[in-house]
């Protein structure tokens, strides 16, 4: 009998937790990845906006800093073709755990590269007909990324409960991770409850102490309500006009940047953190404070059953790690 998908998702990606960080762009730099990679998930760093160096340099950062697994996100469609690449070049040499791909059905060659490397691919989708292209493709793992979620978004409008019965059917023996308003353990639990093998979660890590992000931007996200997000799909930093994705809208009337959609980096200036619509999803009404890493992805992972090590090769210390969600 074959085990579990989550419990051969946790065994392929070498976590504890059946929780991926989202690889959001700027923001899940380094320190964020560590974090959560020592906290027993795993992480992903954001390659978008990075230059080929730079992101190189990200990599070798995060083993610096720990020897759990990690992955790395490139989107295609920010800096073209050259640039991606570049990236995936960089990619391919330092050889992560896993390559998250988001907006690049046009590339089937970077999923036969990298796993032709030894990596596992992940790909975020949105809707039916690009799962079963990401399939076709050789993608190891789906997300499928609900229209609930933050930042940007695939051409789907359809929200997370009724995409996953659809893309479980498409999956079969791959790996789903639900993506969409994941916020605490309650929201892990429904959507593994619904046939997840885990989650992705990323406006709850911007508010994070290693998060990346700028101070505002993580202040706004402790503040926002359930009703704050808006759906658009308007301008955002560097992407083609019309790509949807949800924010936090500014409401500054004489301000031109409230049309644009962004998320605020450390290194921004305030002014620009002050005045853009930031990123964030719709379970931002759940995210009361900040926190570490750490007791982000404990509070994310609390209640769930243990897991018998020997089944999955997890080292025995992992034996009473909470996994399993409920009987």
């Amino acid at each position: 009998m074959n085990p579990p998908l989550h419990q051969r998702l946790c065994d392929d990606l070498g976590v504890r937790y059946p929780i991926v960080l989202a690889g959001m762009g700027g923001i899940s730099a380094p320190r964020l990845v560590a974090a959560v990679a020592e906290a027993g998930a795993f992480g992903i760093l954001g390659g978008l906006r990075l230059a080929p160096k730079t992101l190189r340099e990200w990599i070798h950062a995060t083993r610096g800093l720990t020897d759990r697994p990690f992955g790395v996100n490139l989107i295609p469609q920010f800096g073209g073709p050259e640039v991606f690449a570049a990236q995936l070049d960089v990619v391919i040499r330092e050889r992560p755990r896993l390559l998250s791909l988001f907006y690049a059905e046009q590339h089937p060659e970077a999923i036969a590269r990298a796993k032709d490397a030894g990596m596992l691919v992940m790909v975020q989708v949105g809707t039916a007909r690009l799962a079963r292209t990401a399939l076709e493709q050789g993608a190891d793992i789906l997300v499928a990324q609900g229209s609930e979620s933050g930042g940007h978004l695939n051409p789907g409008t359809i929200g997370l409960m009724a995409l996953l019965p659809a893309l479980l059917a498409l999956a079969g023996e791959r790996p789903l991770l639900a993506a969409g308003g994941i916020t605490d353990r309650h929201d892990v639990h429904t959507a593994m409850a619904a046939g997840a093998a885990g989650v992705v979660v990323g406006t709850a890590f911007v508010a994070t102490h290693e998060s990346n992000a700028h101070d505002i931007f993580k202040q706004r996200i402790v503040e926002a309500g359930v009703d704050d997000t808006k759906y658009r799909t308007g301008y955002s930093f560097g992407w083609t006009f019309g790509t949807p994705h949800r924010v936090l809208p500014n409401r500054d009337r004489w301000n031109l940047l409230r049309f644009m959609g962004g998320g605020a980096r450390v290194v921004d200036k305030p002014e620009v953190a002050r005045k853009l619509s930031l990123y964030a999803g719709q379970g931002v009404g759940r995210v009361h404070g900040l926190m570490s890493a750490g007791q982000r992805v404990a509070e994310l992972a609390a209640g769930l059953r243990p897991l018998e090590p020997q089944a999955t090769g997890l080292p025995p210390e992992w034996a009473q790690t909470p996994f399993f969600p409920w009987p």
